[in-house]
Protein backbone atom coordinates (compact mmCIF):
# COMPACT_ATOMS: atom_id res chain seq x y z
CA UNK A 1 0.00 0.00 0.00
CA UNK A 2 1.31 3.35 -1.12
CA UNK A 3 0.31 6.87 0.16
CA UNK A 4 -0.79 9.14 -2.99
CA UNK A 5 -2.51 11.86 -1.58
CA UNK A 6 -3.62 13.44 1.59
CA UNK A 7 -7.01 14.48 2.88
CA UNK A 8 -7.23 18.39 3.72
CA UNK A 9 -9.78 20.29 5.89
CA UNK A 10 -10.56 23.18 3.72
CA UNK A 11 -11.63 25.35 5.97
CA UNK A 12 -8.28 24.98 8.26
CA UNK A 13 -5.71 23.98 5.40
CA UNK A 14 -4.49 20.90 7.86
CA UNK A 15 -4.24 17.39 7.18
CA UNK A 16 -6.93 15.17 7.93
CA UNK A 17 -5.54 11.90 6.53
CA UNK A 18 -3.55 10.21 3.80
CA UNK A 19 -5.05 8.63 1.25
CA UNK A 20 -3.65 5.43 0.15
CA UNK A 21 -3.89 3.00 -2.24
CA UNK A 22 -3.40 -0.69 -2.43
CA UNK A 23 -0.43 -1.68 -5.24
CA UNK A 24 2.07 -4.18 -5.84
CA UNK A 25 5.45 -3.10 -5.13
CA UNK A 26 8.84 -3.79 -6.94
CA UNK A 27 12.06 -3.76 -5.87
CA UNK A 28 15.72 -3.41 -7.50
CA UNK A 29 18.44 -5.79 -7.05
CA UNK A 30 19.32 -3.57 -3.86
CA UNK A 31 16.17 -3.76 -2.26
CA UNK A 32 14.64 -0.30 -2.98
CA UNK A 33 10.78 0.27 -4.34
CA UNK A 34 11.81 0.79 -7.80
CA UNK A 35 7.87 0.90 -9.40
CA UNK A 36 4.03 -0.20 -8.80
CA UNK A 37 1.01 -1.36 -10.49
CA UNK A 38 -2.43 -2.35 -9.90
CA UNK A 39 -2.78 -5.34 -7.92
CA UNK A 40 -3.95 -8.38 -9.20
CA UNK A 41 -6.37 -10.09 -6.62
CA UNK A 42 -7.84 -13.45 -8.06
CA UNK A 43 -9.06 -15.03 -4.74
CA UNK A 44 -9.92 -14.99 -1.05
CA UNK A 45 -6.07 -16.07 -0.40
CA UNK A 46 -4.84 -13.22 -2.54
CA UNK A 47 -6.67 -10.61 -0.57
CA UNK A 48 -5.38 -11.93 2.71
CA UNK A 49 -1.51 -11.95 1.40
CA UNK A 50 -2.26 -8.27 0.47
CA UNK A 51 -3.51 -7.70 4.10
CA UNK A 52 -1.19 -9.23 5.99
CA UNK A 53 1.86 -7.45 2.94
CA UNK A 54 0.32 -3.69 4.68
CA UNK A 55 -0.45 -5.05 8.31
CA UNK A 56 3.25 -6.43 8.04
CA UNK A 57 4.74 -3.36 6.57
CA UNK A 58 2.45 -0.79 6.92
CA UNK A 59 2.01 2.50 4.29
CA UNK A 60 5.06 2.97 1.87
CA UNK A 61 5.57 6.59 1.52
CA UNK A 62 8.49 6.69 -0.82
CA UNK A 63 6.45 7.23 -4.21
CA UNK A 64 5.05 9.95 -2.14
CA UNK A 65 8.12 11.61 -1.02
CA UNK A 66 9.91 11.51 -4.31
CA UNK A 67 7.61 12.18 -6.83
CA UNK A 68 3.95 13.26 -7.32
CA UNK A 69 0.52 11.47 -7.78
CA UNK A 70 -1.75 12.28 -10.94
CA UNK A 71 -4.99 10.46 -11.84
CA UNK A 72 -5.04 9.24 -15.17
CA UNK A 73 -8.59 9.44 -16.83
CA UNK A 74 -7.04 6.76 -19.51
CA UNK A 75 -5.63 4.46 -17.00
CA UNK A 76 -8.32 4.91 -14.25
CA UNK A 77 -5.27 4.94 -11.87
CA UNK A 78 -2.52 7.03 -10.10
CA UNK A 79 0.22 8.08 -12.61
CA UNK A 80 3.21 9.06 -10.72
CA UNK A 81 6.12 11.13 -12.08
CA UNK A 82 9.92 10.94 -10.12
CA UNK A 83 10.96 14.46 -8.84
CA UNK A 84 13.80 16.25 -10.95
CA UNK A 85 17.34 15.64 -9.96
Amino acid sequence: MIKVSEEIDLETQQTIDDICELVELYYNDKGECCKFCKPTIMSVECLYRAFADVANDGVNTWFWENGTFSWSSKEKYWAWEKYKT
